[in-house]
């Protein structure tokens, strides 16, 4: 099945995550939250976006911004 188009909206809101995700690394800070409410679950601190799929959460991985998330911003944080 070939890709969709995407919409005018869709792709901003993409944009718009990939501005937060460069911010957020520069700034040293994470980009994703693991939190559980019945199950574990991951949420992109870039997009907003929350996934439950056990691989997303070992991987840190978002599928609407199609990125993994890295412990390498946490490891050059300023903080420590």
């Amino acid at each position: 099945m070939a890709d969709m188009p995407e919409s005018e909206s869709f792709k901003k809101e993409r944009n718009d995550a990939i501005l937060r995700r460069r911010a957020l690394v520069e700034a040293g800070c994470s980009t994703y939250i693991l939190f559980a409410t019945c199950q574990p679950a991951i949420r992109c601190l870039c997009c907003g976006m929350a996934s439950w799929h056990p691989e997303d959460i070992r991987q840190k991985y978002c599928g609407f911004c199609h990125s993994w998330h890295s412990e390498e911003s946490l490891q050059n944080s300023p903080t420590k």
